[in-house]
Parts: C-alpha cells; sequence; structure tokens
C-alpha cells in the first residue's frame, strides 16, 4: 500500500427504510456517508457525522480520511506496531501510516469497492485484494452486506482468505457519531488495554472509574480513548430529546473502542474482533487480544446492528 492512496469520486447511493436514510459511497472505501433519520415536522437528526459533499464529489487520499461516516476495518483493526509482525517463521513488514511508525486500520477503507448487489434499501459491495509490495502479502476477498430497515441497520461483512498459507485476520466498523449536547453513552466492559504514547496497547487490566459506562453518563470534556474487551456487545447513545440508537455487535466482534477527542464534534464506538497490535501482544505471550486465524479458504464473520428508536414525544 503507498503512502497516498486518492480515492476517485464515485457513484453513491441513497437508501431508505420507514423514517431512515442512509448514503453509501462504495468507491470511498466502501463507506457508509450519512445515516439519518427524520424527527418531528422537518427535521433532521445524524446520527452519524455526515461525509462533506466535497469529498463526495472530488474524492479524497484514502490515508487522510474525513473523520465523518462509517467504514470497513480489515483484514485489521486500530495498529500493528511499526508495521511489523512475524508470522510462519518470516517478518512481515507493512507501510506505516502517514505521520507515525505504525501501520494502521488495514487497508479496505483505503480501496474503492465494487456493487454486487442494490435495492432500494439494501447494497452488497465486494472487494478483492492482491498482494502488492509493502502491502497485506495475503490476498483476501471481502464483503459488505448493508440492509436498512424502518427499526436501523444491519451490516455483515466477511473476510476470505483467499492465500495458500494461514493470515492472521481481524476486523471491525468504525463509525462517527455526531457528537450532541447532553449525549449520554452507556455500555459494559470488564477490561481495557492502556496504551503507550504511540497508541498501541501493551497490556491488559481491569477498569477504573474513568473508563467506566455501566451506568449511562456524558463522555468526559477531555479526550479518552480506550481499547475495552470482555464487553456484552451492545451500547446506547441517548440523546436529550430521548430519541436512542443502540450498537450490537455478534462474535467475534469482543472487543469495543471508545474514541472521544477533545473538542470535537463526533466520537467513535467501534465494535471489533481484536486489541489494537494483537498479533504482537500474542506473540508476546498475552491471552484475550483476539487474534484470530483464517486458514486457506476460510471466511471470518462480522455483524453490527444499529437499532434506532425515535423520541417520545
Amino acid at each position: 500500500m503507498t503512502l497516498t492512496t486518492w480515492l476517485a469520486p464515485g457513484p453513491v447511493h441513497t437508501l431508505r427504510a420507514g423514517a431512515l436514510t442512509m448514503v453509501v459511497a462504495p468507491a470511498a472505501g466502501g463507506r457508509i456517508a450519512s445515516l439519518a433519520s427524520a424527527g418531528e415536522g422537518s427535521q433532521r437528526i445524524d446520527w452519524l457525522a455526515p461525509m462533506s459533499e466535497v469529498c463526495l464529489r472530488d474524492g479524497f487520499n484514502g490515508l487522510a480520511w474525513p473523520k465523518a461516516g462509517c467504514y470497513p476495518l480489515l483484514p485489521f483493526s486500530n495498529r500493528i506496531r511499526e508495521g511489523r509482525l512475524q508470522w510462519g517463521g518470516r517478518e512481515i513488514r507493512l507501510a506505516p501510516h502517514p505521520g507515525q511508525p505504525h501501520a494502521m486500520h488495514g487497508l479496505a477503507h483505503a480501496r474503492a469497492w465494487a456493487v454486487e448487489q442494490l435495492t432500494a434499501s439494501s447494497i452488497v459491495l465486494g472487494l478483492r485484494h492482491v498482494p502488492d509490495v509493502d502491502s497485506w502479502p495475503w490476498a483476501f476477498t471481502a464483503t459488505q452486506t448493508l440492509v436498512l430497515t424502518a427499526e436501523g441497520l444491519d451490516a455483515v461483512m466477511t473476510l476470505r482468505n483467499d492465500g495458500d498459507s494461514d493470515m492472521p485476520a481481524g476486523g471491525g466498523f468504525h463509525p462517527y457519531f455526531v457528537r450532541a449536547a447532553g449525549m449520554h453513552i452507556q455500555f459494559d466492559a470488564a477490561t481495557m488495554w492502556p496504551t503507550d504514547a504511540g497508541e498501541v496497547a501493551i497490556r491488559s487490566e481491569p477498569i477504573t472509574a474513568r473508563e467506566d459506562f455501566s451506568n449511562a453518563r456524558a463522555l468526559p470534556d477531555d479526550a479518552l480513548s480506550v481499547y475495552y474487551s470482555n464487553w456484552r456487545q451492545q451500547a446506547a447513545i441517548s440523546r436529550v430529546d430521548s430519541a436512542t440508537l443502540t450498537i450490537r455487535a455478534a462474535d467475534p466482534l469482543d472487543h469495543f473502542i471508545l474514541h472521544a477527542p477533545k473538542g470535537q464534534p463526533y466520537f467513535c464506538l467501534e465494535p471489533v474482533s481484536h486489541v489494537a497490535d494483537a498479533v504482537n501482544l500474542a506473540a508476546q505471550g498475552w491471552e484475550g487480544t483476539g487474534l484470530r486465524v483464517l486458514a486457506p479458504g476460510e471466511t471470518m464473520r462480522l455483524r453490527m446492528q444499529l437499532r434506532i428508536e425515535p423520541a417520545v414525544s
């Protein structure tokens, strides 16, 4: 993967179901560009921070993406320290993300996806990866199936190892939610993975009060980014007008990331299958990293649901 990956503009598709509208931009890294519901009267509630019309019209550098929408994390989530891993008796080196020493977020979000099926309320996207210099050295095929209903979104991703050897594998969903005044967050998790200065996990330990959202509360004013594991695979976002969005995930999405930068109009709640740098932490002997292995021809399936309930009048 080169250090600049320009995602040229392409057709966008608007899906509708009940009071919900979702825009999907396949050429923009297989992204959901927006997800909104109709409020009272003509009011629109954006749940995902919407991608700008400029990005959709003109394209953007896939490695300097807009902090908006929701994109796929494949074939790994978050960071691999210094882009290096030992696997199958060899050292594998990946291109670092611009501005840091680590490989980051896989490559699926920086590639154009193809539309395989399209209806008024659903879309199936596909991506085929052939290894090249500094990229993921295993061939793979990925799909996204996004189905919008009157209740919300059902999203399923698959990752198939098309190579001829075992592949470390993982992934997840990276949504950017609108951060609104009075909003509360709730989820249960038992374990966190503290990080070093480069935001790479270094160990596991029990959460403290600072990271505890088992009782619904507002995000802190200061920046907060936490890698969790042993979460109950459900999280809720409650608006001040009582409208709510519930995230539900299924195995193997047993890890979870909260990313809430200071002073930004968005925050992220990411269901993922492993902690950052899982492949190296597992090699060091840490348990519970979430690292999975796909044999040649084997497929991993990742599922997330977003359920939206309107405000109570």
